[in-house]
């Protein structure tokens, strides 16, 4: 029922140099799980242990969990070192004609590019992040 609710984040580090890291990841609603199965849930702790190398890229997959009427809603920061480049946020709610996908406390040093997603019912779909070093 709710693994129609989901989202993949598609993270782009386009660095030259130097590594993303996430943090403060929360599945507020529904779960977070390992890319191409929503069986296999991953803790927030395992998310926060993901880094991505210049020019690199990762996926963090999120859905609603099985059998249950909920979607997903959650968050996760990503950093540059010690400092926070934004926070990502999504809401795919069960049952809701609209979706949610927003870029939050986006610091002026970065440019983040957001690609498109589904705003109406159903998942969110593979979201694209890409993030840069200004200047």
């Amino acid at each position: 029922m709710a693994y129609a609710q989901w989202v993949v984040i598609h993270i782009i580090n386009s660095f030259r140099s130097g590594n993303l890291s996430l943090k403060d990841a929360q599945a507020m609603w529904g779960k977070f799980h390992r890319n191409g199965n929503k069986d296999a849930e991953i803790s927030a702790s395992e998310v926060n242990k993901l880094s991505i190398s210049a020019g690199e890229s990762i996926k963090i997959s999120s859905c609603g969990r099985s059998d249950s009427a909920s979607g997903t809603e959650g968050k996760v920061g990503v950093y540059d070192g010690d400092t926070r480049v934004c926070t990502i946020y999504w809401s795919c709610p069960w049952g809701s004609k609209s979706n949610n996908f927003q870029i939050q406390d986006r610091n002026k040093d970065y440019g983040i590019t957001l690609g498109d997603w589904n705003q109406d019912s159903g998942s969110l779909g593979e979201v694209d992040v890409d993030i840069s070093r200004k200047g």
